[in-house]
């Protein structure tokens, strides 16, 4: 990774209906405006990143000229609210919030915004980018929900729950919430998996999309990114990792996605 120019790091707080949401603010120390690019991560993650990705993402976009905002969604991380109640709709709502809290934060140009979403904070920056109007997007490893369309009947439908054991999918239905893998996991998120289309929403997008995926991703199949490739308007760019995981959990791996990351948003913004 490049030396690239100086940087600072900033602790932040935003609020988002009446939710503290926590994060830090990496900024370039050479111009007094920059380009910025949000930070969006993962189901069950935090701003860190698995093996700290994130953080080694916005570091290296930093020394390349671009101020970063990681923060953490609602009831992930440090940030208030409990994990069991997320949606999918609340994590838009809290995209949009950190977009409209950069406006008010100097050094920032506020014509000059992009979006980098990891796994399920991909299909959020999908979601948010026809309102946001943001000018560039790179997705990791997104969902487009693909993986959840079932044939019953004869009829392909969205099923929510369709990666759950059936013990869990079953308890959660009955219970409302469930201990899976010490993330009690709520009802109402899977209910919010079929009222959002990344889909949908990216096909109104008209900016640049990048996509970068693992060939080997075991959570989230490389069809996602494909799918959401075929509905890209604007300029757009797939690629895909030999032997990558879902969350690129090597050296080489990070390397490529970050390098290739930087050089898109030095292209599209």
């Amino acid at each position: 990774m490049s030396a690239g120019c100086p940087m600072e790091e900033i602790p932040v707080k935003f609020e988002n209906e009446n939710l503290n949401l926590f994060g830090m603010i990496h900024l370039p120390t050479r111009e007094p405006r920059y380009p910025c690019i949000v930070l969006l991560h993962g189901y069950t993650g935090t701003r860190m990143g698995d093996h700290f990705i994130l953080v080694k993402a916005a570091r290296e976009l930093c020394r390349g000229g671009f101020a970063c905002l990681r923060f953490d969604f609602r009831g992930s991380g440090e940030s208030e609210g409990d994990f069991a109640d997320i949606t999918v709709d609340g994590e838009i709502s809290d995209a949009l919030a950190a977009l409209e809290f950069l406006k008010g934060f100097s050094g920032i140009d506020r014509n000059r915004i992009g979006l980098l979403g990891m796994s399920l904070g991909g299909s959020v920056a999908a979601c948010v980018s026809p309102e946001a109007r943001v000018r560039s997007l790179a997705l990791w490893s997104p969902w487009a929900f693909i993986d959840y369309l079932v044939e019953r009947g004869g009829e392909v439908i969205k099923d929510p729950y369709a990666w759950l054991p059936p013990n869990f999918k079953e308890a959660i239905k009955k219970k409302g919430r469930v201990d899976l893998g010490g993330y009690m996991r709520g009802k109402p998120f899977f209910e919010s998996l079929a009222s959002v289309d990344p889909l949908r929403e990216i096909a109104k997008y008209q900016g640049p999309v990048l996509l970068i995926h693992g060939s080997e991703d075991q959570v989230v199949s490389p069809s996602n990114s494909e799918f959401l490739y075929d509905n890209v308007k604007g300029t757009r760019r797939i690629i895909i990792i030999d032997d990558a995981d879902h969350t690129f959990s090597s050296t080489y791996w990070e390397n490529q996605v970050i390098g290739a990351t930087l050089d898109w948003f030095n292209e599209t913004l």
